[in-house]
């Protein structure tokens, strides 16, 4: 059974806003970072004759297409245990977030063996910048979902902690769409 804090629907109103507010900043200013990647790399491959250049081989794509399916799923868990707050459904979520992460440590592993070094070129480094600035984001989501796995497991979800609980959702969410965009650009276009 999942304890309650009784809050007046004012507080509960308040703490939403609040969340909702700070969630938004977040989210802005990460768009902001990862819009700015976007482009510069828009601008790096228009500007280039051939991409990737010449001698450099094509990204191997095992390893994105196991990352974009790990966290699609992975949303798919977080929506699950949104909805019920059960335990399994948010451990789900962070094993495959573990498991996106030992991809993208094994798209690096693939690269370095087709000689593609952060320090080979503006094409290496660009895959590099963006997938290592991504999986710092990761890193972050993945230590957030530890609160949650607490409050459920000790049944402590509170009014207060289902807004956190959204907006860490919101968070996971954005890492995804931001991990499909870059799927999309850096792997098949």
């Amino acid at each position: 059974m999942m304890t309650k804090t009784q809050l007046i629907p004012g507080e509960i109103r308040q703490a939403k806003a609040i969340g909702s507010i700070a969630m938004v900043f977040v989210l802005v200013s990460f768009s902001m970072l990862f819009a700015t990647l976007f482009m510069g790399y828009a601008a790096l491959r228009t500007s280039a004759p051939v991409w990737p250049p010449m001698g450099m081989d094509n990204l191997p794509m095992l390893y994105p297409i196991l990352s974009t399916i790990f966290i699609a799923i992975s949303s798919l868990c977080w929506n699950m245990f949104e909805k019920t707050l059960k335990l399994s459904w948010v451990l789900a979520t962070l094993v495959l977030g573990l498991a996106f992460t030992a991809s993208q440590f094994g798209l690096w592993s693939e690269l370095k063996l087709h000689g593609i070094l952060a320090g080979t070129g503006v094409f290496a480094s660009v895959i590099y910048t963006f997938t290592w600035i991504h999986m710092a984001h990761i890193a972050v989501a993945l230590a957030l979902l530890i609160w949650p796995i607490v409050w459920v497991k000790k049944e402590q979800v509170t009014d207060i902690r289902a807004v956190k609980i959204t907006s860490i959702g919101k968070f996971w969410h954005f890492l995804g769409i931001i991990w499909a965009l870059m799927f999309v650009t850096l792997f098949v276009l």
